[in-house]
């Protein structure tokens, strides 16, 4: 399985939260800075993150934040994982049939 996560590098990320206030990601938020040296917090990523890329994108769109990252987390799927795929997809197929059936009704 191969997810999406975006996330955000404290070492480069300058503190303005620019992000934070364009994307309005609950997954967005700030932190402590690492650096003794700088006092504004910075922004970081919760785990609570779902990839959906909202973030990330109006960050360079924007030209707003060179600190923004994408990365893809590999995990291997368990036979759990591997079944509740296999659920879903045998579902969605199922729940779009019936749709497929009343929308040809509809049109006729």
């Amino acid at each position: 399985m191969v997810r999406e996560r975006f996330g955000v590098d404290p070492e480069t990320c300058t503190g303005d939260h620019a992000c934070i206030r364009i994307s309005g990601c609950p997954s967005l938020t700030i932190t402590d800075n690492p650096d003794p040296l700088r006092r504004n917090p910075v922004a970081t990523v919760l785990d609570s993150c779902v990839g959906c890329g909202v973030c990330g994108n109006n960050a360079h769109a924007a030209v707003l934040c060179p600190s923004f990252y994408r990365t893809d987390v590999v995990d291997n799927p368990t036979v759990a994982d591997r079944l509740l795929g296999r659920f879903r997809s045998w579902w969605i197929t199922f729940i779009g049939r019936g749709l497929e059936r009343r929308a040809a009704r509809m049109e006729a």
